[in-house]
Protein backbone atom coordinates (compact mmCIF):
# COMPACT_ATOMS: atom_id res chain seq x y z
CA UNK A 1 0.00 0.00 0.00
CA UNK A 2 0.99 3.39 -0.60
CA UNK A 3 2.18 5.89 2.33
CA UNK A 4 2.36 8.74 1.57
CA UNK A 5 4.40 11.72 4.02
CA UNK A 6 2.50 13.81 6.49
CA UNK A 7 2.59 17.57 6.35
CA UNK A 8 4.79 17.99 8.97
CA UNK A 9 7.62 15.39 7.34
CA UNK A 10 7.26 17.54 4.37
CA UNK A 11 8.09 20.65 5.73
CA UNK A 12 10.30 19.48 7.26
CA UNK A 13 12.39 18.01 4.23
CA UNK A 14 12.00 21.71 2.35
CA UNK A 15 13.19 23.71 5.56
CA UNK A 16 16.34 20.51 5.92
CA UNK A 17 16.94 21.23 2.32
CA UNK A 18 17.24 24.91 2.04
CA UNK A 19 19.41 25.13 4.80
CA UNK A 20 22.71 27.40 3.65
CA UNK A 21 20.24 28.48 0.64
CA UNK A 22 17.66 30.70 1.50
CA UNK A 23 19.69 33.66 0.15
CA UNK A 24 19.11 32.23 -3.49
CA UNK A 25 15.94 30.96 -2.80
CA UNK A 26 14.60 34.83 -1.07
CA UNK A 27 15.90 36.37 -4.65
CA UNK A 28 14.31 34.65 -7.07
CA UNK A 29 10.78 34.81 -5.59
CA UNK A 30 11.60 38.27 -5.06
CA UNK A 31 12.63 39.01 -8.30
CA UNK A 32 9.13 37.01 -9.84
CA UNK A 33 7.08 38.92 -7.31
CA UNK A 34 8.63 42.89 -8.17
CA UNK A 35 8.63 41.97 -11.75
CA UNK A 36 4.99 40.46 -11.85
CA UNK A 37 3.67 43.35 -9.22
CA UNK A 38 5.96 46.42 -11.69
CA UNK A 39 3.70 45.53 -14.65
CA UNK A 40 0.65 45.33 -12.83
CA UNK A 41 1.13 48.53 -10.93
CA UNK A 42 2.30 50.02 -14.78
CA UNK A 43 -0.79 48.65 -16.39
CA UNK A 44 -3.02 49.55 -13.94
CA UNK A 45 -1.68 52.85 -13.75
CA UNK A 46 -2.40 53.72 -17.13
CA UNK A 47 -5.66 52.24 -17.44
CA UNK A 48 -6.38 54.59 -14.54
CA UNK A 49 -5.13 58.17 -15.96
CA UNK A 50 -6.83 56.68 -19.46
CA UNK A 51 -10.58 56.45 -17.99
CA UNK A 52 -10.08 59.58 -16.47
CA UNK A 53 -9.44 61.20 -19.62
CA UNK A 54 -11.81 59.35 -21.67
CA UNK A 55 -14.83 60.19 -18.76
CA UNK A 56 -13.13 63.50 -18.99
CA UNK A 57 -13.54 64.24 -22.39
CA UNK A 58 -17.06 62.43 -23.01
CA UNK A 59 -18.20 62.67 -19.65
CA UNK A 60 -19.81 59.28 -20.32
CA UNK A 61 -19.08 56.26 -17.24
CA UNK A 62 -20.03 53.57 -19.83
CA UNK A 63 -17.32 54.61 -22.26
CA UNK A 64 -14.58 54.53 -19.21
CA UNK A 65 -16.26 51.02 -18.00
CA UNK A 66 -15.51 49.82 -21.08
CA UNK A 67 -11.72 51.41 -21.29
CA UNK A 68 -11.56 49.27 -18.15
CA UNK A 69 -12.72 46.17 -19.19
CA UNK A 70 -10.42 45.92 -21.99
CA UNK A 71 -7.47 46.90 -19.38
CA UNK A 72 -9.07 43.93 -17.56
CA UNK A 73 -8.10 41.73 -20.69
CA UNK A 74 -4.65 43.63 -20.95
CA UNK A 75 -3.65 42.71 -17.33
CA UNK A 76 -4.69 38.88 -18.07
CA UNK A 77 -2.52 38.68 -21.00
CA UNK A 78 0.23 40.13 -18.98
CA UNK A 79 -0.13 37.81 -16.19
CA UNK A 80 -0.37 34.78 -18.45
CA UNK A 81 3.11 36.19 -20.06
CA UNK A 82 4.13 36.41 -16.93
CA UNK A 83 3.35 33.50 -15.06
CA UNK A 84 5.68 31.37 -17.64
CA UNK A 85 7.98 32.59 -14.91
CA UNK A 86 6.81 29.87 -12.78
CA UNK A 87 8.10 27.38 -14.72
CA UNK A 88 11.34 28.71 -13.81
CA UNK A 89 10.59 28.87 -10.21
CA UNK A 90 9.25 25.39 -10.18
CA UNK A 91 13.16 24.55 -12.11
CA UNK A 92 14.92 26.18 -9.57
CA UNK A 93 13.64 24.35 -6.26
CA UNK A 94 13.37 20.95 -8.14
CA UNK A 95 16.92 21.05 -9.02
CA UNK A 96 17.54 22.06 -5.21
CA UNK A 97 15.32 19.06 -4.37
CA UNK A 98 17.45 16.81 -6.63
CA UNK A 99 20.60 18.10 -6.32
CA UNK A 100 21.27 19.25 -9.86
CA UNK A 101 23.10 22.80 -10.65
CA UNK A 102 19.87 26.03 -9.31
CA UNK A 103 20.81 29.50 -10.37
CA UNK A 104 18.29 32.62 -10.82
CA UNK A 105 18.99 32.04 -14.33
CA UNK A 106 16.29 29.33 -14.07
CA UNK A 107 13.87 32.47 -13.76
CA UNK A 108 13.51 33.13 -17.19
CA UNK A 109 14.01 29.60 -17.61
CA UNK A 110 10.08 29.39 -19.97
CA UNK A 111 11.13 32.46 -22.36
CA UNK A 112 14.09 30.36 -23.35
CA UNK A 113 12.65 27.06 -23.96
CA UNK A 114 9.25 25.78 -24.94
CA UNK A 115 7.00 28.48 -24.15
CA UNK A 116 3.90 27.48 -25.99
CA UNK A 117 3.78 24.70 -23.76
CA UNK A 118 4.25 26.95 -20.66
CA UNK A 119 1.64 29.38 -21.65
CA UNK A 120 -0.74 26.82 -22.14
CA UNK A 121 -0.33 25.80 -18.42
CA UNK A 122 -0.20 29.13 -16.99
CA UNK A 123 -2.77 30.40 -18.96
CA UNK A 124 -5.12 27.41 -17.38
CA UNK A 125 -3.92 28.33 -14.12
CA UNK A 126 -4.71 32.22 -14.71
CA UNK A 127 -7.94 32.25 -16.50
CA UNK A 128 -9.39 29.49 -14.22
CA UNK A 129 -8.45 32.19 -11.09
CA UNK A 130 -9.90 35.08 -13.51
CA UNK A 131 -13.25 33.26 -14.57
CA UNK A 132 -14.19 32.06 -10.81
CA UNK A 133 -13.32 34.78 -9.04
CA UNK A 134 -13.99 37.88 -11.56
CA UNK A 135 -17.63 38.35 -10.56
CA UNK A 136 -17.36 38.53 -7.62
CA UNK A 137 -14.34 41.94 -7.71
CA UNK A 138 -17.23 43.16 -10.40
CA UNK A 139 -20.23 42.91 -8.13
CA UNK A 140 -17.88 44.46 -5.35
CA UNK A 141 -16.98 47.65 -7.11
CA UNK A 142 -20.42 48.14 -8.06
CA UNK A 143 -21.45 48.06 -3.87
CA UNK A 144 -18.14 50.48 -3.65
CA UNK A 145 -19.91 52.89 -6.33
CA UNK A 146 -23.45 52.79 -5.27
CA UNK A 147 -22.92 51.44 -1.00
CA UNK A 148 -26.23 49.63 -2.11
CA UNK A 149 -26.12 46.13 -0.15
CA UNK A 150 -27.68 44.30 -2.34
CA UNK A 151 -24.37 44.72 -4.23
CA UNK A 152 -22.61 43.37 -1.57
CA UNK A 153 -24.62 40.70 -0.74
CA UNK A 154 -24.47 39.15 -4.93
CA UNK A 155 -20.75 39.81 -4.09
CA UNK A 156 -20.16 37.61 -1.37
CA UNK A 157 -22.31 34.80 -3.12
CA UNK A 158 -20.35 35.13 -6.40
CA UNK A 159 -17.50 34.57 -4.23
CA UNK A 160 -18.40 31.72 -2.32
CA UNK A 161 -19.90 30.41 -5.38
CA UNK A 162 -16.07 31.03 -7.51
CA UNK A 163 -14.13 29.53 -4.59
CA UNK A 164 -16.24 26.34 -4.89
CA UNK A 165 -15.18 26.35 -8.67
CA UNK A 166 -11.63 27.26 -8.14
CA UNK A 167 -10.37 25.52 -5.29
CA UNK A 168 -10.84 22.16 -6.49
CA UNK A 169 -9.66 22.84 -10.42
CA UNK A 170 -6.88 25.16 -9.17
CA UNK A 171 -5.39 21.88 -6.74
CA UNK A 172 -6.35 19.93 -10.17
CA UNK A 173 -3.82 21.19 -12.00
CA UNK A 174 -1.46 22.90 -9.30
CA UNK A 175 1.66 19.89 -10.15
CA UNK A 176 1.26 20.81 -13.90
CA UNK A 177 4.39 22.69 -14.12
CA UNK A 178 6.44 19.95 -12.41
CA UNK A 179 4.80 17.01 -14.72
CA UNK A 180 6.05 18.70 -17.56
CA UNK A 181 9.71 18.37 -16.42
CA UNK A 182 9.21 14.60 -15.63
CA UNK A 183 7.22 14.41 -19.13
CA UNK A 184 8.61 16.67 -21.49
CA UNK A 185 7.44 14.90 -24.32
CA UNK A 186 3.83 15.86 -23.43
CA UNK A 187 1.92 19.05 -24.75
CA UNK A 188 0.19 21.70 -22.40
CA UNK A 189 -2.79 20.15 -22.61
CA UNK A 190 -1.51 16.76 -22.45
CA UNK A 191 0.64 18.01 -19.21
CA UNK A 192 -2.52 19.73 -17.57
CA UNK A 193 -5.06 16.46 -18.65
CA UNK A 194 -2.15 14.22 -17.00
CA UNK A 195 -1.80 16.03 -13.77
CA UNK A 196 -5.39 15.88 -13.39
CA UNK A 197 -5.70 12.34 -13.09
CA UNK A 198 -2.35 11.96 -11.01
CA UNK A 199 -4.17 14.73 -8.30
CA UNK A 200 -7.03 12.37 -8.30
CA UNK A 201 -7.26 11.77 -4.47
CA UNK A 202 -4.48 13.76 -3.25
CA UNK A 203 -6.12 17.18 -4.22
CA UNK A 204 -7.76 17.09 -0.07
CA UNK A 205 -3.59 15.98 0.77
CA UNK A 206 -2.59 19.29 -0.79
CA UNK A 207 -5.68 21.84 0.23
CA UNK A 208 -4.53 20.34 3.67
CA UNK A 209 -0.71 21.33 3.18
CA UNK A 210 -1.49 24.89 2.17
CA UNK A 211 -3.82 25.23 5.20
CA UNK A 212 -0.65 24.64 7.43
CA UNK A 213 0.89 27.53 5.92
CA UNK A 214 -2.21 29.48 7.37
CA UNK A 215 -0.29 30.59 10.66
CA UNK A 216 2.92 32.08 9.42
CA UNK A 217 0.40 33.63 6.63
CA UNK A 218 -1.14 35.98 9.32
CA UNK A 219 2.30 36.24 11.01
CA UNK A 220 4.03 37.89 7.64
CA UNK A 221 0.97 39.76 7.25
CA UNK A 222 1.84 41.16 11.19
CA UNK A 223 5.40 41.45 9.91
CA UNK A 224 4.13 44.25 7.13
CA UNK A 225 4.58 41.72 4.64
CA UNK A 226 8.25 41.05 5.22
CA UNK A 227 8.06 37.11 6.53
CA UNK A 228 6.64 36.67 2.98
CA UNK A 229 10.61 36.83 1.66
CA UNK A 230 11.38 33.85 3.77
CA UNK A 231 7.60 32.30 3.63
CA UNK A 232 7.73 31.87 -0.06
CA UNK A 233 10.62 30.21 -0.67
CA UNK A 234 9.78 27.56 1.98
CA UNK A 235 6.42 27.24 0.41
CA UNK A 236 7.86 26.26 -2.57
CA UNK A 237 10.19 23.88 -1.50
CA UNK A 238 7.30 22.31 0.24
CA UNK A 239 5.34 21.84 -2.68
CA UNK A 240 7.98 20.41 -4.53
CA UNK A 241 8.47 17.68 -1.86
CA UNK A 242 4.82 16.95 -1.96
CA UNK A 243 5.19 16.39 -5.63
CA UNK A 244 8.36 14.25 -5.27
CA UNK A 245 6.75 12.29 -2.50
CA UNK A 246 3.28 11.95 -4.98
CA UNK A 247 5.75 10.59 -7.35
CA UNK A 248 7.54 7.91 -5.44
CA UNK A 249 6.00 7.04 -2.23
CA UNK A 250 6.93 4.62 -0.11
CA UNK A 251 5.59 1.45 -0.11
Amino acid sequence: MKQYKKNYELKNAAKDKLDGKYGGAVLITFLSALISGAAQLFINTIASSTMDTMYFRTGSRSAAVGISFVFDLVLLAASIILGVMNAGITLYFLNIACGQPFGTGNLLYGFRTDSSKILTIAGAMIVCRAVCLWPSQYLLQKYLASKEGVWMLAAGIALAVGLCIYIPVSLGIAMSFYLMFDFPQYSGRETLSLCWRVMKGQRVRLFSLELSFLPLWLLCILSFGIGFLWLEPYMQMTYTYFFLDLMNPKS
